[in-house]
């Protein structure tokens, strides 16, 4: 795919996002990754590379968001260069827990995406992800919980 075609990719990448989260597939969250990605989670945890990834979304999918769901709410793209991509996705999970089994309520959130695009394998180079305190509101979308 060429860097015309890029809101359909990117979107594309989006929508990937949330059907591995809901599927529970680490497998798949990695293949959107890539293999040197640099992530930060909400909890701002620095995971470098594919392998811290996959082993934190591996032990997180197995108790704390298990039972969660993830749903993208909106997005905005912003081509850096001819291979780089600014992602910003608003997104709300719902049925996760603490660490000690605590239900948490819905949250919203902003990740902040890196992609970077080469021919048909476009992935996420970077990452962070950012929990929106109730009551903000936010550039990419309205919704609040």
């Amino acid at each position: 795919m060429s860097a015309q075609g890029y809101p359909f990719a990117l979107t594309s990448i989006c929508e990937a996002w949330a059907d591995a989260w809901n599927q529970h597939d680490v497998d798949a969250l990695a293949r959107l990754v890539c293999p040197d990605v640099e992530f930060v989670n909400v909890a701002g945890v620095w995971l470098r590379g594919i392998d811290e990834f996959k082993q934190h979304h591996d032990e997180i999918h197995r108790f704390q968001m298990k039972e969660s769901s993830w749903t993208n709410i909106g997005h905005q793209f912003r081509q850096l260069s001819d291979d780089l991509f600014l992602v910003h996705l608003q997104w709300t999970v719902a049925g996760d827990r603490d660490p000690d089994g605590t239900s948490r309520r819905p949250r919203l959130g902003i990740f902040t995406w890196l992609i970077v695009a080469r021919a048909s394998d476009w992935r996420i180079a970077a990452a962070h992800n950012t929990n929106l305190r109730e009551g903000c509101s936010h550039r990419v979308a309205t919704a609040r919980i």
